[in-house]
């Protein structure tokens, strides 16, 4: 898995440079309550309808609206194309203060319906330990969950140098490898927004833009996060 203005509801790609594009979506020009099941490129885990996320008018990052996730929710944009160069990706959340179980937010390196399948980043946030913590590269580095607000998710990704960065609210959980599964293809294929609990969580505002490689090689934080209630 690009940076010029993102406006409107983007589902685009864009010609950027000699070998990239850039995505963005913030979900403001779909109707309220669209299921986004093969809309503009967001689906269902393994291709499943029942998994899809829904455009929702209850919270947003830029008005009017966002993806909302629950119950058997496990939305996906799977990409193609994002094998080399470095990028940043970024996504706004909103967890509300009653969230009954652990939420997720996803990077894979590999990704198609019904498999195969890795994990390049998987960021867990468990409202019984109040933490965001990312598991594949596990660390231990952790930061408290900030509920009832929107929060910036972004992730530095050097395609060229099989490298990440994984930021919550400014704060670095994971660096190191990009590809740990270490199966050899050194891509971004999907975006995972996995959502197993009965209190909704919303996404908003994500965007997929080509990068300086000094800054992620450099450990640089990108602008600091900027918050909306």
């Amino acid at each position: 898995m690009r940076h010029t203005a993102l406006c409107g509801s983007l589902a685009l790609l864009v010609a950027c440079g000699a070998a990239s594009a850039q995505w963005a979506d913030d979900f403001d020009s779909y109707a309220d309550g669209t299921l986004l099941y093969e809309v503009n490129g967001w689906s269902g885990w393994d291709g499943s309808s029942g998994a899809a996320g829904t455009v929702s008018g209850a919270q947003a990052f830029s008005a009017p609206h966002s993806i909302a996730v629950s119950g058997t929710g496990d939305a996906v944009h799977p990409f193609s194309g994002y094998d080399s160069g470095v990028w940043t990706f970024t996504a706004y959340q909103y967890i509300p203060d009653t969230l009954d179980a652990l939420t997720y937010f996803i990077l894979n390196d590999v990704y198609n319906h019904g498999g195969p399948y890795d994990w390049a980043v998987e960021m867990h946030m468990d409202p019984a330990t109040g933490l965001v913590t990312e598991v594949v590269h596990n660390d231990g580095s952790a930061t408290p969950i900030l509920y009832n607000q929107w929060v910036e998710i972004r992730t530095l990704i050097d395609l060229d140098n099989n490298y990440m960065e994984n930021y919550y609210n400014g704060v670095l959980l994971a660096s190191g490898v990009w590809d740990v599964g270490g199966d050899g293809l050194i891509a971004l294929q999907n975006v995972d927004l996995y959502a197993p609990h009965t209190e909704t969580v919303y996404y908003d505002n994500f965007s997929l833009v080509p990068t300086p490689g000094t800054l992620a090689m450099l450990g640089l934080v990108l602008c600091a996060p900027r918050r909306r209630r």
